[in-house]
C-alpha cells in the first residue's frame, strides 16, 4: 500500500510540474532537452535509433500497428507507439509519441531488454521516458486500436 501511495504522490507531483502546459502557457514540456511529439494512431511514422554497431537505423511503419510478439522472444508489440507495454500493459494512459514509437520498433527488431542498458535500444528507451511520464498531459492520449497481428514485411535500414 505504501508503494502505491508513493507512486501516486510522484505522479501527482509530475502532474503539477506540467500545469503550465495544461494551462496553455507552453506547448510541450522538455525533460533533458527533449520534447514530446504526439503521433496519431493510423498515421505513418519513421522510427530512428542507433544500434550497437553505431549505425543509424530507420523504419517506417504505422502508428498503433500490431506486430504481436517478436519471433521466439518475449514482448508485446501491439499498439506500436503507445508509451507502455502493448495495448493493455502498464502505462500512464494511452499516449502515442514519436520516441515511444522509435523505442517500440527498435525493441521489436533488435530484441531489446534491460531498458537503458540495452546496447541497441537503450538511448531510444531513455528518450521515451519523458513521453511515458508526460505524454497524456501533453495531449497525446488516444483510444487504442484493435488490429490483427500483421508482421512487418520489411526490415530496418541501418547504415
Amino acid at each position: 500500500m505504501l508503494a502505491i501511495l508513493k507512486t501516486a504522490s510522484i505522479v501527482g507531483l509530475l502532474t503539477l510540474l506540467q500545469m503550465p502546459a495544461v494551462m496553455g502557457q507552453e506547448k510541450s514540456f522538455n525533460l533533458a532537452k527533449r520534447s514530446i511529439t504526439c503521433l496519431k494512431v493510423g498515421d505513418t511514422a519513421t522510427a530512428t535509433w542507433t544500434n550497437s554497431a553505431g549505425q543509424k537505423c530507420t523504419f517506417t511503419g504505422v502508428v498503433g500497428s500490431n506486430y504481436g510478439s517478436s519471433d521466439g522472444r518475449e514482448g508485446d508489440y501491439s499498439c506500436n507507439g503507445r508509451c507502455g507495454a502493448g495495448c493493455s500493459g502498464s502505462a500512464l494512459g494511452n499516449a502515442y509519441t514519436q520516441d515511444c514509437f522509435s523505442h517500440d520498433i527498435c525493441s521489436y527488431f533488435e530484441n531489446a531488454s534491460g531498458g537503458s542498458k540495452d546496447p541497441n535500444c537503450g538511448a531510444a528507451y531513455d528518450a521515451a521516458v519523458d513521453d511515458t511520464l508526460f505524454g497524456v498531459v501533453n495531449g497525446c492520449s488516444q483510444s487504442n486500436p484493435t488490429e490483427t497481428v500483421v508482421k512487418p514485411s520489411t526490415s530496418p535500414d541501418c547504415q
